[in-house]
């Protein structure tokens, strides 16, 4: 194993004992909390435009701890005109880390209609992105087709933002009808 201090790889064992075992994740620093803001999505040529209100609420999960870093996220997407429920989904992210702000994550999630998504991906300390892989979806069989076939979810996070920090989280779909295409693109604001 070999890990990176600085600008340094390391991996002389003696070393690597007296490295932190758990590396920081900058990332959830930022991310932890609740988010909220506007959005558009479409799917051509199933859903027309629509605008809508999007809440993102992210906290640890439970274990949590330094060998289980584990987050929960809640998300909820309403119409902008009506405030009608469009979307909701909730999961977890785990985090693996590689180097000091970067390494794998694996993302979770699962909607009320039944879809299952099983992603992975890197992160950064300021963004993610995760895809699904390996058959990563599954659904009940009242699942109503076209069928979901990949999802991909990209988030960027900018700390720099005055007054609030603001995120740009992007969610791109195929379907066993169409290839892979934006969905969802919202822009958030840190609630205080």
């Amino acid at each position: 194993m070999a890990l990176m201090a600085g600008g340094f790889i390391v991996d002389d064992p003696l070393l690597l004992q007296a490295l932190p075992r758990q590396l920081p994740l900058q990332l959830m620093a930022y991310l932890e909390g609740t988010w909220i803001g506007h959005g558009v999505g479409e799917y051509p040529p199933h859903v027309p435009r629509f605008q809508y209100i999007h809440e993102l609420k992210i906290e640890k999960a439970v274990p949590h701890g330094p060998r289980e870093l584990v987050w929960s996220f809640r998300s909820v997407c309403r119409h902008r005109e009506t405030q009608e429920g469009l979307q909701s989904e909730q999961g977890f992210l785990r985090f693996h880390p590689m180097y000091i702000n970067q390494g794998r994550v694996e993302l979770v999630c699962t909607q009320p209609s039944g879809l299952t998504e099983v992603s992975e991906g890197t992160y950064t300390e300021d963004s993610f992105d995760v895809s699904s892989r390996y058959d990563g979806l599954t659904r009940p069989g009242s699942a109503s087709r076209p069928y979901v076939t990949a999802v991909r979810r990209w988030l960027e996070i900018r700390p720099q933002t005055v007054p609030a920090m603001t995120m740009e989280y992007r969610v791109e779909m195929a379907t066993e009808r169409t290839p892979m295409q934006q969905h969802l693109l919202s822009r958030l604001q840190k609630q205080a």
